[in-house]
């Protein structure tokens, strides 16, 4: 006996298949880590994207942590490639072109999900590194400044730390209300991407910004203005990636150096800055 299937039976038949071909895999992504050698500097980070591939084909960007629908089954390689928010900015998301990419290779599973633990690397490059753990520092008070660099340890003010070892910072209050805080490098001219790396807290607003000699005058340019991310008294870490690659591929000066700076409001009678981890990285020579 023959049966003829109606066009409802059929339909639904069809929409069944389609169903199942497309019900994805979800690749988990909770956070990527990074991993550093001492003389990179320490293993902090903000990273808070990711760049997903899957056999070199990108299937978006994903803020973390992530959960990412990919369709397929069988064996594939994933690729993920961190990324960080230039200059601290919401709306100015890049890949960090000092961080490698991370592979795996993976069975896809159509309705479950796999956790991945993506852990990048730095690039060869040129670094320069405060980690703010020696007797002195190389952030310097200026001669302007009537505020010093203080250094914190674990014996002396362990609330304030980082990861328990020595970090830097300053104090203002009415009789010390202004500080300039400057490296004294001369650092190099370079071509290609230029980044500073900054682990920080701080309930005062910060400038932080360059340093130059150009026709014989030293010139002091604000680049970056970094808002308070703790409320007064209390200590809350952040991080930031800044962006110097204009200014270290500027042609016809010399001179170059970084300096953070900050006034105490009007109005408040004591403002405090946490820096640690403080990292120039230019291309490798």
């Amino acid at each position: 006996m023959t049966r003829t299937l109606g066009p409802l039976a059929i339909l639904l038949s069809v929409t069944g298949c389609r169903k199942t071909e497309t019900v994805p895999t979800y690749l988990v992504v909770p956070r990527i880590d990074v991993q550093a050698t001492d003389e990179q500097g320490g293993n902090t980070s903000k990273i808070t994207e990711a760049w997903v591939t899957v056999d070199d084909r990108s299937v978006g960007v994903w803020e973390l942590p992530a959960r990412v629908p990919v369709i397929g089954t069988g064996t594939h390689t994933i690729g993920i490639t961190a990324g960080i928010r230039r200059n601290g900015s919401f709306d100015d998301r890049q890949r960090y072109p000092y961080y490698t990419s991370w592979q795996t290779t993976t069975e896809l599973d159509p309705a479950h999900a796999i956790e991945l633990a993506p852990t990048v690397q730095y690039q060869p490059a040129t670094f320069f590194t405060e980690r703010f753990n020696d007797a002195g520092s190389q952030l310097l008070a200026a001669s302007s400044s009537d505020t010093t660099l203080i250094l914190y340890s674990a014996s002396t003010n362990p609330e304030v730390l980082l990861d328990g070892s020595q970090c830097g910072g300053f104090v203002l209050d009415t009789s010390h209300d202004e500080v300039l805080l400057q490296t004294e490098q001369d650092f190099p001219g370079v071509s290609g991407p230029a980044y500073l790396e900054l682990d920080y807290s701080t309930d005062v607003e910060l400038t932080l910004g360059i340093s130059y000699v150009l026709d014989g005058q030293t010139t002091l340019e604000p680049w970056v203005v970094i808002v308070a991310n703790a409320s007064a008294g209390s200590v809350v870490w952040n991080k930031i990636y800044v962006d110097l690659s204009d200014f270290f591929n500027r042609a016809g000066i010399s001179g170059r150096d970084i300096y953070i700076a900050a006034y105490l409001p009007s109005g408040r009678s004591r403002a405090a800055a946490y820096f640690d981890n403080l990292k120039i990285i230019r291309p490798a020579s």
